[in-house]
């Protein structure tokens, strides 16, 4: 992604960069307040289901578990992402403004092909890890519990059909930017959200 400017070196009135480690500090706050509110809201609704027992609690707690499970796995997935580029010392500036999901840039032509697949990796491992955390501390006694469960699993099973095979094809020999979007338009994607959220929804029925 290119880098944009957001202040001004006043002698000679030319747009002056901002540093990454800056841009890494905005990205932080941006996504620490999202998860932050999606949690809390989660919470707030668990909480509500848990001590009225009203079926409107429950249905409401179970909204939530989806959107907030679906807004931290991104996040998860993302700064996954991140970790795996600046691992391998991978050239991945920060975005100049990260109010989105997407918070650095790849650029293909500067990094190698074992920093692509360390960058490509650190998604699906962290929502992996993601699982495992919610697996392990949230009690699985409630429709609500399970969704927040259901939902991240259905993330991790549809980022790994979709990215696997592509980290697969560059493991093999192919060029990491061809077999990205080769993945982007093969309908993988549609594929594994298929397969993520019907996983999904099974392990939920189970669970409840």
């Amino acid at each position: 992604m290119s880098e944009q400017t957001s202040t001004t070196d006043n002698s000679d009135n030319r747009p002056a960069r901002v540093p990454d480690n800056v841009r890494l500090l905005n990205a932080v706050k941006y996504h620490g307040l999202a998860f932050l509110g999606a949690i809390t809201l989660w919470g707030a609704a668990d909480a509500w289901a848990q001590t009225s027992g009203l079926y409107v609690a429950t249905i409401i707690s179970v909204l939530n578990a989806f959107a907030a499970g679906s807004i931290i796995s991104i996040l998860f997935h993302e700064w996954g992402h991140f970790i795996g580029a600046r691992l391998a010392r991978s050239y991945s500036p920060m975005v100049p403004k990260p109010t989105g999901a997407f918070i650095f840039g790849f650029n293909f032509e500067k990094n190698t092909n074992d920093q692509f697949l360390s960058m490509s990796l650190g998604g699906p491992i962290a929502n992996w890890l993601l699982v495992l955390l919610v697996f392990a501390f949230i009690p699985m006694d409630s429709a609500g519990r399970a969704m927040l469960l259901a939902v991240t699993l259905a993330n991790a099973i549809s980022v790994c059909v979709f990215e696997l095979p592509i980290v697969k094809r560059t493991m093999d020999g192919g060029d990491p930017e061809s077999e990205l979007n080769a993945g982007l338009s093969n309908g993988s994607g549609d594929k594994g959200k298929v397969w993520g959220y019907g996983v999904g929804a099974l392990v939920w029925l189970l669970v409840i």
